[in-house]
C-alpha cells in the first residue's frame, strides 16, 4: 500500500511538471518558451522512465575477507550490485546497516584507559557510497570495519538509493542480506606466579598446577602434542597404525575450575565486563599449555558449563561462548556461587573471574576454600571504583588463605601482566 501511495506521488510530481511546462509554452507562445519546453522534454521523459525502472530486481551481493577474527582487528567488505538492464543512472548511494553491536570500537589495550568512562569508546558507524554508474552493470563498493568489538554480529541489510538530475525524484530499495561474523575476545600473555603448595601425596611445596597422578592406566587415547614420550602405548600404535598414548585416572577427573562471573550488577562498566572475559580467555589459555584438567563456567541469566577437554571442537565452543557472552541476571553474583558450591566436588583448584566485592562474596569464598583445594579470585574494576572499605574486605579473604588479584586499568593497558594462583 505504501508503494503504490509513494508510486503515486512521484508520478504526481513528473506529471505537474509537464503540465506547467505545456501549458506555459501554450499560454505564453513565441521561441522562447516552447524552446524551454522542449530543452526540458528530455528530463521529463528520464524522470518517466526512471519511475518505471525497478530496482528491487537488481541481484546485492556482500563479501567478508574474514567470518571469525579476534577483537580489535580489521575486516574488508566487498559489496557487489549486479543489474540487468543497463538503464542510464547519474549517481547511485549505497549505505550499510550496522548493527547495535559494531557501535562501539574495540582498540585493544587503548580502550582500559577509559575503564571508568566505557562511552568514550561508543562509535557511531556509517557506511555510504556515492558513485556515477550510467549504463555500467556492476557497481563495487569496498569498505573497512576497523576495531570490531567482541560479539556476534549480524549485517542484515544494504540500502541502494539513485534519482533523476535535479532532486526532484527519488527511489530506493532495501536489499535484505544477511551475513554473521564472529569475533573472539582479544588474546595476550598472563603470567602465572604460583605459591607454593603442598599437594596430599606428600609434604614437598609444589610451583606447579600442572600436577598428574600417572601410575593408574585407564586407557588409552590418540597422541596430542605435549604428551611425553613414555606415555606412548606401542602395542595400540601398532594395532591401529596411528599413535596412541596412555590415559591415566587423573585424565579423567577435573582439577581446575574457572568460574566468570556474568551478572549484572551497578558497579560493572562494560570496558571492565570485557577486561573480564579477556583474562578468563588467556587464563584458560595458559591453563591449557601446563594441564588439560579445567573445566570452565560462567554464571549469569543463567549457568553455562564446559567440561575442558583438549579436543580442538571443544575449545571452539568455548571462544564462541566468551565471544557473545554478556551480563545479564539480576542475582547476585554471591548468591549463585553459594549455590553451585553444594554442587561442586571436593579438592578442586577454583578461579574466580568477577567486579563485585562485597561481604556476601567474601563468606561464600571463604565457605569454597573450605571445600575447594585453592582458591584464587580476579577483581576486575576501574581503579577510583574501589573505596578503602573494599580493599579491606579483600584483604581479609587472604586470612583464609584465598589469593586476591586486583586488576585495574594499571594491568590491562600492559600487553602482558602477571597474577598470582
Amino acid at each position: 500500500m505504501k508503494r503504490n501511495l509513494s508510486f503515486i506521488a512521484k508520478l504526481s510530481v513528473v506529471a505537474i511538471l509537464f503540465f506547467v511546462l505545456f501549458s506555459y509554452a501554450m499560454f505564453q507562445g513565441g521561441f522562447v518558451s516552447w524552446f524551454l519546453f522542449t530543452a526540458f522534454a528530455p528530463f521529463l521523459l528520464y524522470m518517466f522512465g526512471l519511475l518505471l525502472y525497478p530496482l528491487h530486481n537488481w541481484k546485492v551481493e556482500r563479501n567478508l575477507s574474514k567470518r571469525i577474527v579476534q577483537a580489535g582487528e580489521q575486516i574488508s567488505v566487498e559489496v557487489t550490485i549486479r543489474r540487468k538492464t543497463p538503464f542510464p543512472l547519474y549517481y547511485c548511494v549505497v549505505e550499510e546497516f550496522f548493527p547495535e553491536s559494531l557501535k562501539k570500537k574495540d582498540d585493544h589495550l587503548e580502550k582500559y584507559k577509559h575503564m571508568d568512562q566505557p562511552d568514550i569508546l561508543l562509535q557511531n558507524r556509517k557506511m555510504k557510497r556515492v558513485s556515477f554508474p550510467w549504463f555500467k552493470r556492476t557497481i563495487r563498493h569496498t569498505y573497512e570495519l576497523d576495531e570490531v568489538p567482541r560479539g556476534e554480529h549480524r549485517l542484515w541489510g544494504i540500502r541502494v538509493k539513485t534519482g533523476d538530475f535535479f532532486g526532484f525524484l527519488k527511489k530506493e530499495h532495501v536489499y535484505r542480506v544477511d551475513h554473521t561474523f564472529l569475533a573472539y575476545p582479544y588474546q595476550r600473555e598472563v603470567r602465572l606466579k604460583e605459591r607454593a603448595y603442598s599437594f596430599e601425596q606428600g609434604s614437598s611445596p609444589s610451583l606447579t598446577v600442572n600436577y598428574k597422578n600417572t601410575n593408574i592406566v585407564s586407557g588409552v587415547r590418540d597422541y596430542m602434542p605435549g604428551d611425553r614420550y613414555s606415555w606412548i602405548d606401542w602395542k595400540s600404535t601398532a594395532r591401529k597404525n596411528t599413535i596412541m598414548t596412555k590415559e591415566f585416572e587423573q585424565e579423567k577427573s577435573m582439577d581446575m575450575l574457572l568460574v566468570l562471573d556474568a551478572s549484572e550488577s551497578e558497579n560493572l562498566t562494560s570496558v571492565a565486563f570485557e577486561g573480564m572475559v579477556e583474562l578468563t580467555n588467556s587464563l584458560m589459555d595458559e591453563i591449557r599449555r601446563r594441564t588439560s584438567q579445567l573445566a570452565i563456567m560462567t554464571l549469569g541469566n543463567q549457568r553455562i558449563y564446559f567440561p575442558f577437554h583438549s579436543d580442538q571442537s571443544n575449545r571452539t565452543l568455548i571462544q564462541k561462548h566468551l565471544s557473545v557472552v554478556q551480563p545479564t541476571g539480576e542475582m547476585p553474583f554471591a548468591q549463585q556461587l553459594e549455590k553451585e558450591r553444594a554442587q561442586m566436588p571436593n579438592g578442586l583448584v577454583t578461579l574466580v573471574v568477577t567486579s563485585e566485592i562485597s561481604l556476601d562474596l567474601n563468606k561464600a569464598l571463604e565457605r569454597l576454600s573450605q571445600k575447594s583445594k585453592r582458591v584464587t579470585l580476579f577483581v576486575v574494576r576501574p581503579k577510583r571504583h574501589i573505596s578503602e572499605l573494599e580493599r579491606k574486605w579483600l584483604k581479609q579473604l587472604s586470612f583464609h588463605n584465598i589469593t586476591v588479584n586486583i586488576l585495574t586499568e594499571d594491568q590491562f593497558t600492559q600487553r602482558e601482566f602477571e597474577v598470582s594462583t
